[in-house]
């Protein structure tokens, strides 16, 4: 099965939509998650938003018609994306699914004109920590308030970053 991104858009596909709000659903009740996110409920009712253009994107991975992960990328600061919501599904891991979605999103963030992308991640998602160090991103200091101790940061410039092969569909 080949491996599509969509961009999930609030006039889009439906059935594109419930997969994204799944697959977030299912990120937000991973045990990392718990005390790092104040409001999952309403936030993954009132998807796509606030990951939207021209401000942001979402997107959805999915094997044919069977969603198995997402990723979004929200503006921060002038210059500046972040990247959240990277979930990959069990069945998913360790097949380039997480890589795929996160070469996507530096794209689109270059395309929507921020120079730099950041995220955090929780210092225990030792794969995802690895992920991030090969695609080039560098630890740097809390960069948001509301941090939990131990979150770990990174950040990196958008230029330079192939999409890994994933189709867009």
């Amino acid at each position: 099965m080949a491996l599509h991104l969509e961009v999930v858009s609030a006039n889009g596909p439906p059935a594109l939509l419930a997969m994204a709000k799944a697959l977030v659903g299912e990120y937000a009740a991973m045990p990392h998650i718990a005390g790092r996110w104040a409001t999952p409920e309403a936030d993954i009712s009132a998807l796509p938003a606030p990951y939207v253009l021209p401000a942001g994107i979402l997107l959805v991975a999915h094997e044919d018609a069977e969603p198995i992960g997402c990723g979004a990328l929200l503006a921060f600061a002038p210059g500046i994306g972040e990247i959240k919501r990277v979930y990959v599904r069990p069945q998913g891991r360790g097949r380039g699914v997480g890589e795929a979605v996160t070469r996507a999103l530096i794209n689109y963030a270059e395309q929507l004109g921020f120079d730099r992308v950041r995220l955090d991640t929780a210092p225990e998602l030792l794969a995802a920590r690895a992920l991030y160090e090969r695609l080039g991103f560098v630890a740097i200091p809390h960069y948001r308030d509301g941090l939990l101790p131990g979150t770990l940061c990174f950040e990196r410039g958008v230029r330079g970053v192939q999409d890994g092969g994933a189709g867009a569909a």
